[in-house]
């Protein structure tokens, strides 16, 4: 397809579908059934260009469940070159490999695949995890992981239509249980795109409350089995006061002591504040760092949707120095300024930051800032 096709093609979805975006098309659970699916093949005596003539699984509209699901989501900021500033992240940074020359001579890359859940789609051009044939930790194939393995597309009462406990998403011809509940937490606006009112700041964010890594355990299971050997992080366990002091006095590499808990909140490094009254709690405007009893989660560190970094970091997992070594830079290979640009979203850093495991950690503390 050439790119003045592709521009076209994508001002006419925007056109198409801005008024399901509008009128919120899920609020209320299930939503108006020809908006993803097709009685038939030929609608109204026309087979547009996502049509198919032996049509699509589950009368679906276009290609499969993630196609069906980004044909909207993507101008919400799900699928948006590296603009979509949501807390899942943007499933763009899936299909970017970046690489550079390391100083010792050799190569290193980070491929596309380490960036996020491989969803399948024909559309956007997304294939299986070409390393890891199953969900890490447990069994879940890959080829088979869908937008819809994790929501419920026709709709349900938990956060952001997760599955809950019990038969979770149609999986190779059957339901695929899920042993934990659907976690506890309010969001806010869903045009995550930078510039759209809903995208991730230090105040306004996802408040989470419980519950997000045992529903991640729901397909990684052994990463929270103590007796598999290969989770060690806790994340069902108090941080304690200790921990918790850190946190809301960290600020910086250059200041890791002048915070405070009311304004402590690091959009980059969540919790689970497990006392929170979420009826009462405020997306837009919630600052407070954590207390003793409060908990570190999966998304602690790790993005669900996407991220630039590999293992779906919420950071560079690999960067000493967060501006100088983090990737993609202007030098790599299959990077542009504008995927350096959105690798932070709009947080920023002194040259002396280092990995923000030290938000709960300060191992930082006392360090030099590096030379020239």
């Amino acid at each position: 397809m050439s790119s003045s096709t592709k521009t076209c093609v994508s001002a006419l979805l925007l056109v198409v579908f801005l008024p399901a975006i509008a009128a919120a098309f899920h609020d209320g659970g299930v939503a108006y059934c020809a908006g993803c699916h097709s009685m038939h093949n030929s609608q109204d005596g026309y087979t547009p260009y996502h049509q198919s003539p032996n049509g699509r699984p589950f009368l679906l509209k276009f290609g499969n469940a993630s196609d069906t699901c980004l044909m909207c989501h993507s101008f919400y900021g799900q699928f948006m070159n590296g603009r979509g500033h949501g807390p899942g992240g943007d499933f763009y940074w899936v299909s970017k490999t970046f690489s550079w020359t390391q100083q010792s001579g050799s190569t290193a890359t980070s491929t596309g695949d380490s960036h996020g859940h491989n969803v399948v789609t024909n559309v956007f051009h997304l294939a299986p995890d070409a390393t890891l044939s199953a969900a890490p930790g447990g069994d879940f194939l890959g080829n088979l992981l869908s937008c819809t393995s994790c929501h419920d597309p026709h709709g349900n009462a938990s956060f952001r239509m997760l599955y809950g406990s019990g038969a979770g998403p149609w999986y190779d011809g059957d339901r695929y249980s899920f042993a934990h509940a659907a976690p506890l937490a309010r969001g806010n606006e869903r045009l995550t795109y930078a510039g759209g009112g809903g995208e991730e700041t230090n105040a306004q964010h996802t408040v989470y409350k419980s519950g997000m890594s045992e529903w991640c355990a729901n397909c990684h299971q052994s990463f929270h089995d103590p007796a598999g050997g290969r989770f060690v992080h806790p994340t069902d366990i108090a941080l304690g006061a200790a921990v918790a002091d850190v946190y809301n006095a960290y600020l910086s590499s250059d200041d890791p002591l002048g915070g405070n808990q009311t304004t402590s909140y690091a959009g980059l490094v969540p919790f689970e504040a497990v006392d929170v009254d979420l009826a009462l709690a405020d997306p837009l405007n919630a600052t407070a760092g954590p207390t003793a009893g409060d908990r570190v989660m999966c998304l602690s560190c790790h993005r669900s949707h996407a991220s630039p970094f590999a293992d779906i970091g919420r950071w560079d997992f690999l960067a000493t120095f967060l501006n100088a070594d983090s990737h993609p830079q202007l030098t790599d290979g299959g990077a542009t300024a504008t995927d350096v640009a959105n690798r932070y979203y709009q947080y920023t850093f002194s040259n002396a930051q280092r990995s923000l495991c030290n938000k709960c950690h300060a191992k930082d503390l006392g360090d030099a800032p590096p030379g020239p």
